[in-house]
């Protein structure tokens, strides 16, 4: 069995993943980031074939309308085209990827 070490105990990988993901979605009260919808992805905002990493800080809850329109696209560029952009929507996201509690 495949185990993730959280803290001092080992945990197995499915569990490890479920808390990961939670953890990204309570951030944002399970919101899109983008659009604040129900989310029900999660959003690689630095895409991985362009270098992005699987960590908390490059990963945003996303509804599936959201994540597929946005694509390998700039979040940036992308994101100031929608009719859902905001100010401190953007501010939000930019916070979150700097590593910054949100």
């Amino acid at each position: 069995m495949d185990h993730r070490i959280d803290g001092s105990n080992l945990v197995p990988k499915r569990s490890a993943k479920h808390q990961f993901r939670r953890q990204i979605f309570e951030a944002w009260s399970d919101l899109c980031a983008y659009c604040e919808k129900p989310a029900d992805t999660l959003d690689h905002v630095k895409p991985r074939h362009r270098g992005g990493a699987t960590v908390v800080c490059n990963l945003v809850p996303a509804c599936k309308n959201c994540n597929r329109k946005k694509g390998s696209e700039d979040w940036r560029e992308w994101f100031t085209r929608q009719d859902s952009w905001l100010i401190d929507r953007e501010a939000r996201i930019a916070q979150w990827l700097n590593g910054l509690s949100v």
